[in-house]
């Protein structure tokens, strides 16, 4: 009997310190890029999405698509600097010319990484390598 009660106390007492909040928070977490890819899209609907559209899309010949883009995934630090200082001149875009003007947009750096994390992982993107605000920081205008 007296070791049928030391269960039940040793139950009970498990059971109280078991917290269902902090499992169900760490189950939950969101990961740094998730949280920066959320801060992401709103840069993106603010900044970004009349130009290149909601769905990443772009306007052909006008406005190169991020959807699925070549360029974006193949040329990280032209990205981040384009995106961070603006950009003129030719690019080509999933085998098209692109001959415009992107006005620097005035983003600060964890800004630029925020929206970068956004567009390089969705729409058919996916980023192995989260770009961080020290990444951002380290690229400079040319």
């Amino acid at each position: 009997m007296k070791i049928l009660s030391l269960l039940i106390v040793l139950n009970i007492f498990f059971l109280s310190t078991n917290n269902d909040s902090e499992i169900y928070n760490t189950v939950n977490q969101e990961t740094e890029l998730q949280k920066s890819m959320k801060r992401g899209k709103e840069v993106y609907s603010d900044m970004c999405a009349t130009c290149h559209l909601p769905n990443g899309e772009g306007v052909p010949k006008v406005y190169p698509p991020l959807a699925k883009s070549d360029y974006l995934m193949q040329n990280r630090e032209e990205s981040i600097r384009a995106v961070k200082y603006g950009i003129r001149g030719k690019i080509v875009v999933n085998d098209v010319e692109y001959k415009g003007i992107m006005a620097s947009l005035g983003l600060y750096e964890d800004e630029v990484a925020d929206v970068m994390n956004y567009i390089t992982n969705s729409w058919g993107n996916k980023n192995p390598k989260m770009i961080t605000e020290e990444e951002v920081i380290k690229i400079e205008k040319k």
